[in-house]
């Protein structure tokens, strides 16, 4: 049985180098996660029980996965999950992948939110912010909202995992939306013009671009959606968005126009601002 562990110990390295030499920044931890999802546990508790049939077709599947991710499939797409603030989301490539960055208005947001508390997450995706934030404080009623069906469909599946109630609608932007809101957070596409070819190629190929591409400057959306925010929202109701590496001037000068403000821009780990958090101050009568 040594012999066997020292097999799967063999595949394993032989196929982080595939991954390294494949110019997988992420090839470390894509190996360990493709192992796990072929094996079913990881590589240092592997069974000393299983048969010779299940250790061919499980390096069978292992193998496969790893060429995937090595022309490019994000693991994610893979093994059809992310870990996202405290849980595992269902991803495919019907949505953005959740990013690091988007937890930041999870952290930013949780430790307001009370019994009753509106909220709708815009622009849903995977429903991964939304669905977070529920999960913070169970009391929210929640809306999840996206353009696209697909991701909508993948947001239900999300909620359905994680026993969440809360309501779905198809919305490009706030078109069929007449409520008002206590918060409403939104990570809308803002990838500029020119920095869109340059993205990863993982990114290009296999997310979807309607998701990704916010015009030729980046805030084309995010401008729809600050031209209409302040009529979905409560007296004194907030809205939190995500948005590009300097893109923060344009969204300022955009806030000022539109008479907010009262806001706040955070900066994430590297000390660039990625988030800004906005309370309505303008005429709204409820």
């Amino acid at each position: 049985m040594k012999q066997i562990i020292k097999n799967k110990q063999s595949l394993f390295l032989a196929q982080k180098k595939k991954l390294r030499e494949a110019g997988c920044e992420d090839f470390k931890e894509s190996t360990k996660l493709l192992f796990l999802e072929a094996y079913g546990i990881p590589l240092n508790q592997s069974s000393n029980y299983q048969t010779n049939k299940d250790i061919d077709r499980n390096a069978n599947i292992f193998l496969s996965m790893v060429n995937r991710r090595a022309v490019g499939e994000p693991t994610s797409h893979i093994v059809r999950s992310r870990s996202f603030w405290k849980d595992d989301f269902y991803i495919e490539e019907t949505v953005l992948d959740p990013r690091p960055e988007s937890e930041m208005i999870i952290e930013f947001t949780r430790k307001q939110l009370f019994e009753g508390m509106k909220v709708l997450d815009l622009g849903c995706g995977s429903g991964c912010v939304g669905l977070s934030l529920h999960r913070e404080n169970p009391e929210i009623s929640l809306l999840l909202s996206d353009l696209s069906n697909k991701a909508l469909t993948v947001a239900k599946k999300n909620a359905l995992e994680l026993k969440i109630e809360c309501k779905f609608i198809h919305s490009n932007l706030f078109s069929n939306i007449n409520e008002k809101f206590d918060l409403i957070v939104a990570n809308l596409p803002y990838v500029e013009g020119h920095s869109f070819l340059n993205l990863q190629r993982e990114i290009i190929l296999y997310e979807p671009h309607e998701a990704l591409y916010g015009g030729i400057c980046g805030i084309d959306i995010i401008k729809l959606f600050l031209s209409e925010v302040g009529k979905h929202l409560k007296a004194k109701g907030k809205f939190v968005i995500e948005f590009g590496e300097g893109q923060d001037t344009l969204i300022k000068q955009e806030l000022l126009r539109l008479k907010f403000s009262n806001f706040d821009f955070h900066r994430d780990l590297n000390g660039i601002n990625r988030i800004v958090c906005v309370i309505n101050n303008t005429l709204n009568l409820d």
